[in-house]
């Protein structure tokens, strides 16, 4: 593909050329940003990515919680009791504390199921965080072409309408002078008209395109940044990846893969409140005598194991972990289904870069046909060897060819930029 580069390059030089754009935004106050300003800028600003950011930070911390489970567990109880009826002899007060350390030997791997759970979590988060990021680099690239070639074909529909113009002077002259009919201003008229009616579209689009390019950097002014690059300059074009390379480096594949491993991981859940659980502790109860006379007090010390077995419940652990692995079937499916779909999307995001190509390539080459054509007509018309028909079939046909190739310059950028997302090479 790297002829292809060459050969993008070489059609930069055309009526909206960098020349033509670097004099109209020399004219303004509005800044320039490059492709990979704006882009840095809408990340920098993406509520997208601080939500995702956000979440990334809960399951990481979510991690950490699920880690305590498996660790030493100090509690504390204290009781203070007052008798309403006082007996001979017998203080109404009593108390007690009794500090516990408790610690899990096993609990059927719940603990540590619950841990790796979270901490397959955690990179999950990640993974689509990571997605997120591809989504609003995409999102930058789309809106900064879109309004570059909106406002390329504002300049065209300009353009359009100043050709008419000077060809409406010239039509003027001639009848007045009396060299052609009535018919041949009014035609002029008409197609002026719809032009400036054309002209109206265009600046509706080119504002609505700039407002949306601003809202996604967080400038709400209609005006202050554009893109420094014309729509019609060269498109950087990516080598093919292979599929290895693209599952690895699709996020929400590797997500996917990473949701089975926690699949696997709840079947193991399922499983543990139907195993034995053993525990350990150690503790202490400091009070006072029962009944207390003097206010002595007591310290006594405990250590404890116990042992809880389930026996029969019914069945239970067999429909629990049945649903588990019904989870996890369903997972692996969700994996191979998204597997396919980023098949399908690398193979028709470049079969569009290598469509848009031909569209571009062939669009160009008729744009020095459709100048000279134009030339040849007026100059003709002038002479009086064509009519005014023909020179307007011109105009319009000079129109076609460069809207035309505005769209292909478009979609080539476009389809360059959604490959760069389906293989998350922004």
């Amino acid at each position: 593909m790297k002829h292809l580069t060459t050969i993008i390059s070489l059609v930069c030089i055309t009526a909206f050329g960098a020349q033509a754009l670097a004099q109209e935004l020399s004219k303004s106050n509005q800044t320039q940003l490059s492709t990979e300003e704006y882009r840095d800028a809408v990340l920098a600003y993406s509520h997208e990515l601080r939500i995702a950011r956000a979440t990334t930070l809960s399951a990481e911390e979510q991690m950490r919680l699920s880690r305590t489970g498996m660790l030493p567990q100090l509690d504390a109880a204290g009781r203070f009791n007052f008798d309403m009826r006082q007996l001979d002899g017998v203080e109404p007060f009593s108390f007690s504390l009794q500090p516990l350390v408790v610690q899990t030997i096993y609990a059927g791997g719940a603990r540590r199921a619950a841990y790796e759970s979270a901490r397959v979590g955690a990179d999950v988060a990640l993974c689509e965080e990571f997605f997120s990021y591809v989504e609003v680099a995409y999102a930058a690239e789309y809106a900064y072409w879109n309004l570059a070639a909106a406002r390329d074909r504002l300049r065209l529909t300009r353009q359009y309408v100043e050709i008419i113009r000077s060809l409406k002077r010239v039509v003027d002259a001639r009848f007045e002078n009396g060299y052609i009919s009535r018919s041949d201003v009014l035609m002029t008229d008409t197609r002026l008209s719809e032009a400036e009616y054309g002209l109206v579209a265009a600046e509706q689009l080119y504002q609505t395109t700039l407002h949306n390019f601003n809202i996604l950097m967080g400038v709400e002014q209609a005006v202050g940044n554009v893109p420094r690059d014309s729509v019609m300059c060269a498109a950087e074009m990516p080598e093919r990846m292979s599929l290895d390379e693209v599952f690895d480096r699709r996020s929400d594949y590797v997500a996917s893969q990473l949701r089975i491993d926690q699949a696997s991981i709840a079947v193991r859940s399922a499983r543990a409140p139907y195993l034995p659980q053993i525990a350990a502790g150690v503790g202490g109860v400091w009070q006072t005598r029962s009944p207390n006379h003097d206010w002595h007090t007591t310290i006594n010390g405990s250590v404890y194991l116990s042992i809880d077995v389930p026996i029969f419940h019914w069945g239970a652990r067999r429909r629990a972990e049945s649903i588990a692995r019904k989870n996890l079937d369903a997972r692996h499916w969700e994996s191979e289904q998204l597997r396919d779909q980023i098949i399908r999307d690398e193979t028709d995001a470049w079969s569009a870069i290598t469509n848009s190509l031909s569209q571009w390539q062939s669009s160009f080459r008729n744009l020095a046909i459709a100048r000279e054509n134009l030339a040849l007509s007026t100059y003709s018309y002038n002479e009086g060897e064509l009519t005014i028909l023909d020179v307007l079939s011109a105009q319009l046909s000079w129109l076609q060819v460069y809207e035309n190739a505005l769209q292909a310059a478009l979609n080539l950028h476009l389809a360059v930029a959604d490959y760069g997302r389906v293989t998350s090479s922004q």
